[in-house]
């Protein structure tokens, strides 16, 4: 291969392997202007490297003039700040130099798909800019086979940690990146041996070479699928820890207000539904507050920016919501429903803006820098989700921090409701139940979650009394430690014609199924229903175990639908739970007796149709072989499903079946013979009728032949037959029995 030859080939592979890195941020960017961000610094160094080899300049001043370019190339590409006469103002080269320090964080810190525009394009630009810095000059102006591949594996290994989670076709881009490296570095050391000592290897052996990593790779991708997140993390963004603390005040309107404050007025909201306002799920020893990162996340739990566009972690249709602030909204919290997919703050001009906006994909919440104008409009796409909780759903299994370890003050207190028989979900469930049944509501707000509060003065007292957000966060504490991960929730439920008043903000709780999405256990689940009166004499509610061993017997005699102790498991007192089978067992046992009795059925009819046809075969009489071969030759018609009438003559019938015509005639001049022929004459008719009736069954398909032998068609008919002509009765010569005529009809086959 010539050396301009050479020469181009290396430029053009540094060149595509680049490409198809930075590719690797295709779901991480809103749209591919990032390629132009990282390709446009990639030309132009191996341009410059170009250059300067055929200048036969040193590195040393293609170095120099890389930095030199460092700054304008990234103003214009990047930034797109071309400036005056398309020359980069001193102050946009600054903002490329500062803003590149933290461009990484802010990436990441973002929720994807990210805004390909400001400093988050500054890392695709980084990334192109140092790698193809030192990968062209090692490629084009030195004869080194593995050096120029060192700095484009740095690049694949930057770029991967960077992009989202689970890349489109990484393992695929990974493939083909390090197949492309390996082939080119033997083909550099192949040129370099061939200046030195002359050309050795050939082209075959390249190629034998390529075809076997590709083979491995693509077999290895096959049978070991990377199919495992679970060692996968997402790298950490800016820390949120001064932003959370001051919105934590602001979940709840703690200072006293009037019912009938106004604080918001939306639309789009469909029935039933409530706006999330804030998601609590850490419990700190004194209240639920928000997370800087969510328990059991999986990195996907911090507050990011985002751009207009958001992916939501579980797909399905989209709702349309606009929001409008009135004077009494005092929060940091955007109210928010579902999945974000898409924020819109056009209307408000100088004031909120999507970048002061920072949210949460694991919580579905957001919060706005600096806070809320109450003069702010918006309007956001969301998917809704599911909002009911299944019966007996499985749940997903809680992390350590899930569990609150904070909250393990409560455990004595739930050792009732812990019945090792029932599933995590039936725990929970039996504790709203006890809560609801046996608790008070107090007239008064009350928003303290001590252990003190939550312990002693709601479950340690014989009827549990708390305000409305008490029980919702003794409720998240309690369904944490009995094995199902919950938060507590705080939002609004829109009034009639959309508007919000502070007596519509209330909360919930949200318990994690096994799928990953959360579902709300609804306030009315377990909010005390006794709301005491002053001067009322209260009565003490029955014992947490007592109240759980009467459910547990009410469960096991089937009266329960949301709680079903499995079979031979124990009540607290011992007795042995034998809960009746529930409708879906009846029914599955009655399918399963149904469809034994038919197979078993079918199976029985070739049996009866074989003795039937021993018992035809050995009828006394003369006639008996003629008539009964004959109808053997009908069944067999009918049973293959092209049955002929039994009122017409045998010669009808045998025209009809377009077979058997001699035979017809045979056994009408049998039967009406003045006397009996010879035994050999009535078993050569016999084995002719067999040969009619194997004949018309292989005129038929295979599935039709197996039916025609399952099928209980020609049984059925014979029973009916007997049953329209009545008792046989003694006719005919030597005995032999034929049935009657009735009403004038030709004489016809009898049956056996």
């Amino acid at each position: 291969m010539t050396r301009r030859r050479g020469t181009f080939v290396d430029a053009v592979v540094v060149v595509g392997v680049m490409a198809a890195i930075l590719s690797i941020f295709e779901d991480t960017f809103a749209d591919r202007s990032y390629l132009t961000a990282g390709l446009v610094p990639v030309v132009l160094l191996v341009v410059l490297a170009l250059l300067a080899r055929r200048t036969a300049e040193g590195g040393w001043w293609y170095f120099l003039g890389a930095l030199v370019l460092l700054a304008p190339v990234g103003a214009v590409a990047a930034l797109r700040d071309p400036g005056p006469f398309l020359v980069p103002t001193l102050d946009s080269m600054t903002r490329v130099l500062v803003q590149s320090v933290h461009a990484p964080t802010t990436l990441v810190s973002t929720v994807p798909p990210v805004a390909p525009s400001g400093q988050a394009l500054l890392v695709p630009f980084l990334i192109g800019f140092l790698a193809t810095a030192a990968a062209a000059w090692l490629a084009l102006g030195t004869t080194r086979a593995l050096a120029p591949v060192v700095p484009l594996l740095l690049a694949l290994g930057a770029t991967i940690p960077l992009g989202v989670l689970v890349p489109t076709l990484l393992v695929p881009r990974g493939i083909l990146v390090a197949l492309t490296l390996l082939v080119w570095a033997a083909h550099r050391a192949r040129r370099r041996e061939a200046v030195v000592e002359g050309s050795r290897g050939s082209v075959a052996a390249a190629v034998t070479m390529a075809v076997t990593v590709a083979s491995v790779s693509g077999l290895a991708l096959l049978l070991v699928p990377d199919d495992d997140e679970s060692d996968r993390v997402l790298l950490s963004g800016e820390g949120n820890s001064p932003l959370l603390s001051a919105a934590a005040r602001s979940t709840m309107p703690f200072e006293p207000r009037r019912d009938d404050t106004r604080l918001l007025r939306v639309t789009g909201v469909p029935d039933g539904r409530r706006l999330r306002l804030a998601v609590l799920d850490r419990y700190d020893g004194d209240a639920w507050v928000p997370a800087e990162q969510s328990p059991g996340s999986g990195g996907y739990g911090t507050y990011k920016r985002i751009g207009e566009e958001v992916a939501a972690l579980h797909p399905g249709p989209t709702i349309v919501v606009r929001v409008r602030f009135l004077p009494g909204w005092s929060s940091d919290w955007l109210p928010l429903l579902g999945e974000l997919t898409r924020l819109d703050f056009a209307w408000n001009p100088g004031r909120t803006e999507v970048d002061d906006v920072r949210y949460n994909q694991a919580t579905g919440t957001a919060l706005v820098v600096g806070g809320i104008d109450p003069r702010d409009e918006y309007a956001f796409e969301a998917v809704p989700g599911k909002d009911t909780l299944p019966r007996r759903g499985a749940t997903r299994e809680p992390s350590d921090e899930q569990r609150q370890p904070e909250g393990a003050f409560l455990d004595s207190y739930l050792e009732p409701f812990d019945h090792d028989d029932l599933l995590p979900l039936e725990k929970v469930l039996l504790l709203a139940r006890y809560l609801s049944l046996n608790g008070t509501v107090r007239r008064t707000e009350a928003f303290d979650q001590s252990a003190d509060a939550l312990g002693r003065r709601m479950l340690g007292l014989r009827r549990p009394s708390g305000s409305a957000f008490q029980y919702s966060a003794l409720m998240a504490l309690g369904a944490s430690r009995l094995g199902v991960p919950a938060r507590m929730v705080t939002g609004a439920e829109p009034g009639p014609g959309g508007r919000v008043d502070y007596a519509d903000v209330t909360s919930w709780v949200e318990l994690q199924m096994d799928d990953g999405t959360w579902r709300p256990l609804k306030l009315e689940r377990y909010l005390g229903t006794y709301l005491p009166a002053e001067g009322d004499e209260q009565v003490d509610a029955p014992p947490p175990d007592t109240f759980v061993a009467e459910q547990l017997d009410n469960a096991a005699k089937g009266r329960d639908d949301d709680i079903r102790p499995p079979r031979g498991s124990r009540n607290p007192d011992g007795t042995v739970v034998d809960p009746p089978p529930s409708p879906g067992q009846v029914l599955t046992a009655v399918a399963v007796i149904t469809t034994s009795v038919v197979v078993v059925a079918l199976l029985l009819v070739p049996v009866v149709k074989v003795l039937r046809r021993r018992r035809r075969r050995s009828a006394g009489g003369w006639s008996g072989p003629y008539v009964n071969g004959w109808q053997e030759v009908l069944d067999a018609a009918r049973d293959r499903g092209t049955p002929v009438p039994d009122t017409w003559s045998r010669v009808a019938q045998a025209r009809q079946l377009g077979a058997g015509m001699d035979l017809a005639r045979r056994a009408d001049a049998a039967v009406f013979a003045p006397g009996p022929g010879t035994t050999e004459d009535a078993e050569d008719f016999w084995r002719s009728c067999e040969g009619v009736r194997r004949a018309l069954l292989a005129e038929v398909t295979g599935r039709r032949r197996v039916w025609a032998q399952l099928t209980p068609a020609s049984l059925l008919a014979g029973w009916a037959r007997r049953r329209a002509i009545g008792p046989p009765v003694r006719a005919g010569h030597g005995g032999t029995e034929h049935p009657l005529p009735v009403q004038r009809r030709p004489v016809r086959a009898g049956d056996a």
